[in-house]
């Protein structure tokens, strides 16, 4: 495998594209398992056909080396990576011809955001014990990538120092190293509150992090340890949720009790409000559920 090109490459999506963490380990992988692919088959990417990349992406549907079948979002996401990859070959002067252009769009169904509706969220977030500084610092952390709609990422990397109390404003970063403000509502106001003057005190001892959120080692929390307490509470509760769906619920409980979809959109930090918009159908089909569920002679 040409790990040079491999790294140049990555590197490329933060330089140029000011891809996350995240982003870029994704487009990593999927880039590696493309060039390991071309070195079994005696394949190069300066030469490489467009017939080549069809079979490739036969390989891959049918799960690769492990034989499992690839979901079809998974599947989009393996052409958005090659695409990009020869994107940049060209740029870089690597070959003159792109082998992704005559490949099929792989077109997959938009996928509704899983929600949940107020009362669930409230015996989510009601289930945890906050006479505990880890249970209180729980607490507030989930009330505010509630109420604020965050990401977990932008949860994780949380300044303290980016929280203004007396406007009770926060400010994260989100995608693209992008800066939004968002306002915070009275509950995960107060319970900021008292954690940046209390609790996180404690739980940092004699450490010292720019970081809101702390771990029990003392260290910034990160989000592998924020989704495992978030799953803890949801089978407490009896709750079917991830953590992102907290952030789905926030935007369609916005738009349910009649906020405007640019509100929602700045608030959410979506560079394009096509995705936003998703969050209207869902309220829609909560609408049809509804009625549905109170008029069934209606039912076709």
């Amino acid at each position: 495998m040409n790990i040079s090109v491999l790294e140049d490459f990555t590197r490329s999506l933060l330089i140029e594209k000011h891809a996350s963490n995240a982003t870029r380990d994704v487009y990593r992988r999927e880039a590696a398992c493309f060039l390991s692919y071309l070195d079994d088959n005696g394949l190069d990417y300066v030469t490489v056909t467009t017939a080549d990349l069809k079979e490739y992406l036969l390989y891959r549907s049918r799960g690769g080396a492990t034989g499992e079948p690839v979901a079809p979002r998974t599947m989009a996401r393996v052409q958005t990576v090659l695409r990009s990859f020869f994107s940049y070959i060209i740029k870089e002067h690597m070959r003159e011809d792109d082998p992704t252009e005559l490949l099929p769009k792989n077109k997959t169904p938009k996928k509704l955001p899983a929600t949940l509706d107020s009362d669930s969220v409230t015996k989510l977030i009601s289930v945890i014990d906050t006479t505990t500084d880890i249970g209180f610092r729980d607490r507030t952390m989930f009330e505010l990538i509630y109420s604020c709609g965050l990401r977990v990422s932008e949860c994780a990397e949380l300044r303290v120092n980016r929280y203004y109390s007396t406007e009770k404003r926060l400010v994260v970063l989100g995608k693209g190293s992008k800066e939004r403000m968002i306002p915070v509502g009275d509950v995960a106001a107060s319970l900021l509150e008292t954690y940046i003057s209390s609790v996180r005190p404690r739980l940092l001892g004699r450490s010292k992090s720019q970081y809101m959120f702390i771990s029990q080692e003392q260290r910034v929390i990160t989000r592998q340890e924020i989704w495992v307490r978030m799953k803890k509470y949801c089978d407490m509760a009896g709750v079917d949720a991830k953590v992102h769906t907290l952030r789905h619920s926030f935007a369609t409980h916005l738009l349910q009790n009649g906020a405007d979809l640019r509100s929602v959109q700045e608030l959410l930090g979506h560079s394009d409000i096509r995705t936003t918009e998703i969050y209207t159908h869902v309220d829609t089909d909560d609408l049809f559920r509804a009625f549905e569920a109170g008029h069934p002679d209606e039912k076709k």
